[in-house]
């Protein structure tokens, strides 16, 4: 009769250590996930600031390329402004490569969700 009630007792104690088992899992999988989604969340944000930055001083540049167009273009303070142009024009297009690579990655995470 005693081996019956401890055979008893220890199925009973192995099934709720599985239960709480598969919760912890569970919990950890979800908590994981949001922080996950709260990285994603963060960079992205980041991401949009930059964005935001890049897209003022492209205007920018854009506004004086158009002043340019319609000056003399022979003097030094065209060849400057030229070789300026140039070096922030070399620099955005690193910054929206990089871009567009972290956007496709942050594209996937966002279907796979």
């Amino acid at each position: 009769m005693e081996k019956q009630i401890f055979d008893r007792m220890k199925k009973i104690l192995c099934m709720f250590t599985l239960v709480f088992f598969v919760m912890s899992l569970t919990a950890a999988s979800a908590s994981a996930q949001s922080n996950d989604a709260k990285k994603w969340n963060e960079e992205k944000a980041n991401w949009d600031k930059e964005k935001t930055k890049w897209e003022k001083e492209k205007k920018k540049w854009e506004e004086e390329k158009k002043k340019w167009e319609k000056k003399d273009k022979t003097g030094s303070d065209y060849k400057s402004w030229l070789c300026d142009y140039n070096k922030w024009l070399s620099k955005h297009k690193i910054w929206e490569a990089n871009h567009k690579k972290w956007e496709t990655n942050y594209n996937e995470w966002k279907n796979s969700q």
